[in-house]
């Protein structure tokens, strides 16, 4: 069965690191031929295991390749139709109109650039978007010109919630959500939200959520006075780190018997201002300090939790899926303190952490950093965290089940 997996870059940096644990449960299967096919490709890729290829026809083209595909999305059907959208839900302005132009141009793209692969590789089975964007939007019209037989997606935050976009705007998927052979959505939540916003046919949804590889061994409290806090984000406004920095500055200044150490581990546009937020805020706490390592390989983060005591994982974003960085963090015995968006209810609770309202004040945070501190039971919850992955998020168990759903649909 040929599979194509279309990712955004995959396995090209940055991004995508949870790819590299279900790729390798692709490469296991006898009955699967699968490429992946990313839409960017910068630098020197990841290596992909014996058994998946990867095939370089979806990379976007420079600006002169792509103006044609930008005339021809402005005469074309599903163009008019996204503006009749914009113009019903009162989002018609000039820059929801570019945007709605570039993507739709994009979808043509990349539904030439699937059909060409299908042609010269043969008609693909099951096109398995990572995304449920654009290239899941180009699967479905491939599939009408007969290049793929079936076309399932993921569905995760920012593919997924439209609060999360410029002017609460995402492009296209009104006008494709209904075509899909499956969409897998991460949650109930998940699924509950493509159902409200976007009309999406329940039948056609199936909740498996991601996993993680559940290694040997836990993560190790730090001694007696002390406590190591850990936080793994690209630097958005939408993870809103400020709020971990004034929430360490409220507990560390009140409770000066504790050494806090925190380390934040992700690159990303906010970094630098972080970086001197964290200064400004922290540094001049005698009790306090902080180390941003930037960007790690997804391996070398699953190593740190085993290789350093870490005692909290701490996450204040406004929007998120089920995140696999609480996960991670989680199978390694270390508690975590979350806000109550998407997902995050499935995997954080009072029985392993803390579970955050939705918008958590910085004394919120801080209280919560001091409940777990001074909780005699902190070993009890790390061994709950495991637990709770081991459940519900053991990669060795999601990943099979979500490929054979896949397999079984490109049988039918």
């Amino acid at each position: 069965m040929r599979i194509v997996i279309l990712t955004n870059a995959f396995p090209y940096h940055p991004g995508e690191q949870f790819l590299e644990d279900e790729i390798g449960y692709w490469a296991r299967q006898p009955d699967a031929i699968a490429t992946v096919l990313p839409a960017v490709a910068e630098g020197s890729p990841r290596p992909l295991p014996p058994g998946v290829s990867m095939d370089l026809s979806m990379v976007k083209p420079g600006t002169l390749r792509r103006l044609p595909y930008v005339a021809r999305a402005a005469f074309s059907k599903l163009f008019r139709n996204e503006l009749s959208y914009l113009r019903r839900s009162g989002k018609l302005c000039r820059r929801t109109v570019v945007r709605a132009l570039l993507h739709v141009s994009k979808v043509m793209q990349q539904t030439s650039a699937l059909v060409g692969y299908a042609r010269r590789n043969g008609v693909i089975d099951v096109a398995y978007s990572y995304w449920n964007d654009t290239q899941a939007y180009a699967a479905i019209l491939a599939r009408e010109k007969g290049a793929v037989r079936r076309v399932v997606t993921r569905a995760h935050g920012i593919d997924l919630y439209q609060e999360r976009r410029m002017l609460e705007y995402m492009p296209l998927k009104r006008q494709f959500i209904g075509s899909f052979d499956r969409i897998f959505a991460l949650s109930t939540e998940a699924q509950g939200y493509l159902r409200r916003t976007y009309a999406a046919p329940p039948e056609k949804i199936t909740i498996i959520p991601l996993g993680v590889p559940l290694v040997p061994g836990l993560s190790q409290p730090s001694p007696d006075g002390s406590l190591h806090i850990v936080s793994v984000s690209f630097c958005l406004p939408v993870k809103r780190m400020d709020r971990i920095i004034e929430g360490l500055r409220l507990f560390a200044s009140k409770h000066g018997e504790f050494r806090v150490r925190w380390t934040h581990i992700g690159a990303g546009p906010l970094l630098d201002e972080m970086r001197q937020l964290a200064q400004a805020r922290l540094g001049d706490l005698a009790n306090m300090e902080f180390t941003f390592a930037g960007e790690l390989p997804n391996d070398a983060v699953k190593k740190y939790y085993l290789n350093m005591p870490v005692d909290i994982f701490m996450n204040t974003s406004e929007s998120e899926a089920i995140p696999v960085s609480i996960m991670e963090a989680m199978s390694t015995g270390v508690i975590a303190i979350a806000p109550n968006v998407g997902g995050v209810s499935n995997l954080v609770s009072a029985e392993c952490g803390v579970l955050l309202s939705k918008n958590p004040t910085y004394k919120e945070i801080a209280d919560a950093i001091t409940v777990l501190a001074f909780d005699h039971s902190r070993n009890e919850l790390r061994v709950n965290a495991r637990k709770a992955v081991e459940e519900r998020f053991d990669a060795a168990k999601n990943y099979p089940s979500f490929i054979h759903d896949v397999l079984s649909i490109g049988a039918s």
